[in-house]
């Protein structure tokens, strides 16, 4: 069943606002590179190459506002000499961001924004003497048609030209010159021809298409009931033709006006190109719905190439379904390899084992692969979130008169879709608040012997399960004592709870939501709105943040990031008789100790491990007599939080385990103590702790407390985290 011309158009345009995202972003990548080289004339040619690609994609879906936009600055950027224009590159700005503004009005339904004032500054790049110039000797010129008999036509072009002129079809002359740095002008050629093939019947072409000789440029007489603007807009190709002359042989004598219900419906109507003259116009053919002008199809090397017979988009939904489905099997890899395991106890002489055990081992390999392909498609690189920050940081800083760099590293580094979108607003804020908060005037910058531009830097890394996000600037750092005063002077503390904050707790209050130091309320800052959506958000991901600032050095704001949903290997230990697991990366070595040998400091918990002094979390209560404690053997995991190493205290070990992690739902099972839970073989469930949170709650509490409230009453019935788990249809 085919779909309707409706809902072809409906998906045609929903692809377009995927990939003009890419298109956009190109465009602001591009400007910023043409503000610091004004004047590059290939950085305007590559500004020229995404105008004309979004153009086309536009016109292609009927968005006939944006299509003419993008076309009178497509044809101002080919103007000689809008190059050298001063203000190119604020234009190019202001255009990306009319056109991210029109895009959103077209996807949401809404009012498009006003474009006069774009327009009038593009209308200034045709002011400029040479762009005025260049403009002149574009301009058409009527030629006699007798004056092109006497041409070294053959009988069959002559008789074609005859033909068209009878006919009343408009006839052109057109020079294409080839441009002189193509290394392959003979590929030129056909690329051009190719080209102005689109608008018309070629009658005539000099030199002929099986010549093999170089030449500089390419004549054609062309039958096209295509505007001269249409025409020599097909044949501007970028690094391929230069200069381009159109002369009117004929002028078309009569235009036939499509049928009234033959007009396709605005949204498919196959608009190859968009005129500036409102009074020329093609007619619109009915018929199935075109296909986004792909960048496959124009003749430009340089431009953003797309296979798109190699890529299928899918919802991410659909993916989620096949993760989680590839969890059920692994978890049903767990069943069966059990009942294997029993099955070798109950008959150890079967030679059906070595059968069973080679079946398995293949089963196994396979559904690895499977696994890390099905997780791959969900993994995308963080350069999808960091390049939208050069500009909000060029754009920030220009607002508030400073002056920074933005530095980036780590952007190939791969991070869950899902979390990817869910932290670009909490990054964003810390970007802009570096700028605003952390950056000084260049003045200030100076008087404190530093360089009069600041620099932010973006790093990502993978660090054990997590993946780590740092922001951080070399501006004046964070003043904990301002922090203080302001949480006094907002009611948020006490004079005497104040005094007994260490700096770490001070620098909590900046979460808080409405808290603010900024002295007077901007465009940028000021509202007291943004800190505390960070962290709601990474609470909602539970996700850690740590703050670490010097004064007049800088501040460093670091994300850690667990994962959702994934397939981990696990180690699994118990603890006053549950079950729980830690990812296997975090743990660098298992010790065994006595009781006797811990230490208090403190008041805390302490092991003397390899001549280091570990820090020791005890997860459970000791249930034995003091007199039988000192006695008694531990296990000790070792494991790594950030940068420090902790000692976790567990009862008994289990063993290593494949698990896959899924979520629990909050209202039910409400804790950030752990990260989600899984299901083994034999049907025990087991919760994957998440041991930042767990670090920060066990530390908090003194040895005589711990085991009495931290999971005896958080985690006590495997029977929630099975209702905790069904709710969410055992789904991150």
């Amino acid at each position: 069943m085919t779909n309707t011309p409706d809902e072809r158009g409906a998906e045609l345009r929903e692809l377009f606002f995927e990939t003009s995202q890419e298109l956009l972003q190109a465009l602001n990548e591009e400007s910023l590179k043409l503000e610091k080289t004004p004047g590059d004339e290939e950085i305007v040619r590559s500004i020229r190459r995404i105008v004309h690609t979004l153009k086309g994609d536009s016109a292609a879906c009927g968005l006939r506002e944006l299509s003419e936009l993008a076309h009178q600055f497509e044809d101002a950027l080919s103007l000689e000499g809008a190059a050298a224009h001063a203000a190119l590159a604020e234009i190019s700005f202001a255009s990306a961001d009319v056109f991210t503004a029109m895009i959103k009005a077209y996807h949401a339904g809404g009012v498009l924004p006003a474009t006069d004032a774009l327009r009038k500054r593009i209308q200034e790049l045709t002011a400029t003497p040479a762009a005025a110039a260049g403009k002149s000797r574009r301009k058409k010129k009527r030629v006699d048609p007798a004056k092109h008999v006497a041409k070294d036509w053959t009988e069959v072009e002559k008789l074609a030209v005859a033909q068209a002129q009878a006919s009343g079809l408009g006839l052109y002359e057109v020079v294409v010159k080839i441009d002189p740095h193509c290394a392959m002008p003979i590929a030129a050629r056909q690329l051009i021809q190719n080209a102005i093939s689109q608008t018309g019947r070629v009658l005539v072409l000099r030199p002929d298409s099986k010549s093999t000789a170089a030449s500089k440029q390419v004549e054609f007489v062309l039958s096209s009931s295509e505007s001269p603007d249409v025409i020599t807009g097909k044949c501007r190709i970028p690094t391929i033709a230069g200069d381009v002359a159109i002369s009117c042989i004929q002028s078309p004598h009569r235009a036939k006006a499509p049928a009234k219900n033959a007009k396709a419906p605005e949204s498919l109507a196959p608009q190859n190109t968009t005129s500036a003259d409102p009074e020329v116009s093609s007619p619109v053919e009915p018929g199935p719905a075109p296909a986004v002008e792909t960048r496959a199809s124009q003749p430009e090397p340089s431009a953003p190439q797309t296979a798109a017979e190699n890529i299928l988009r899918v919802e991410a939904g659909r993916i989620d379904n096949v993760l989680n489905l590839v969890g059920e099997l692994i978890i049903g890899k767990s069943m069966l390899q059990q009942a294997l395991n029993e099955f070798g106890k109950r008959y150890p002489k079967e030679l059906l084992r070595g059968k069973f055990a080679d079946a398995m081992a293949f089963q196994s390999r396979v559904l690895n692969d499977l696994q890390r392909s099905v997780m791959k498609i969900r993994m995308v690189p963080v350069d999808q979130l960091f390049r939208r920050f050069p500009r909000i940081v060029r754009d920030v800083a220009r607002q508030l008169g400073r002056e920074v760099d933005l530095e980036v590293s780590g952007q190939d580094t791969d991070l869950d879709k899902g979390i990817l979108d869910a932290i670009a607003e909490p990054l964003t804020h810390l970007v802009r608040n570096a700028v605003s908060h952390g950056i000084e005037t260049a003045d200030e910058r100076r008087s404190h012997g530093k360089p009069p531009r600041g620099t932010i830097r973006l790093h990502a890394y993978h660090q054990g399960n997590q993946v780590v996000v740092e922001i951080s600037d070399d501006g004046r750092g964070i003043d904990a004592a301002k922090i203080r005063n302001k949480a006094l002077e907002l009611g948020m503390t006490t004079p005497e709870e104040a005094a007994r904050l260490t700096e770490a707790e001070t620098l909590e209050f900046i979460f808080r939501p409405g808290f603010s130091t900024a002295e007077q309320i901007t465009e940028i800052s000021g509202r007291g709105v943004g800190m505390d959506v960070v962290q709601s958000v990474l609470q909602r991901l539970k996700a850690t943040i740590q703050v670490e600032t010097r004064a007049g050095r800088g501040t460093t704001f670091r994300l850690k990031l667990p994962l959702t949903l994934a397939i981990i290997k696990a180690l699994m230990f118990w603890v006053e008789k549950r079950l729980y697991a830690i990812p296997l990366n975090a743990v660098s070595q298992i010790a065994r100790t006595r009781e006797s040998d811990v230490h208090q400091v403190d008041n805390y918990e302490v092991l003397q491990l390899r001549n280091q002094v570990l820090p020791l979390l005890r997860l459970g209560r000791p249930c034995m007599p003091d007199a039988d404690r000192h006695a008694s053997k531990l296990f000790v995991l070792v494991i790594t939080v950030g940068e420090k190493k902790y000692g976790l205290i567990v009862d008994a070990l289990e063993g290593e385990e494949e698990l896959v992690i899924k979520a629990l739902d909050d209202q039910t099972f409400s804790t950030d103590l752990v990260n989600g839970a899984s299901i083994l073989g034999d049907g025990k469930v087991v919760l994957i702790l998440n041991l930042p949170a767990v670090v920060e709650h066990v530390a908090r509490t003194r040895p005589r407390e711990q085991g009495t409230s931290n999971f005896g009453l958080l985690l006590n019935h495997d029977d929630r985290a099975r209702l905790a788990m069904s709710a969410t249809g055992g789904q991150a």
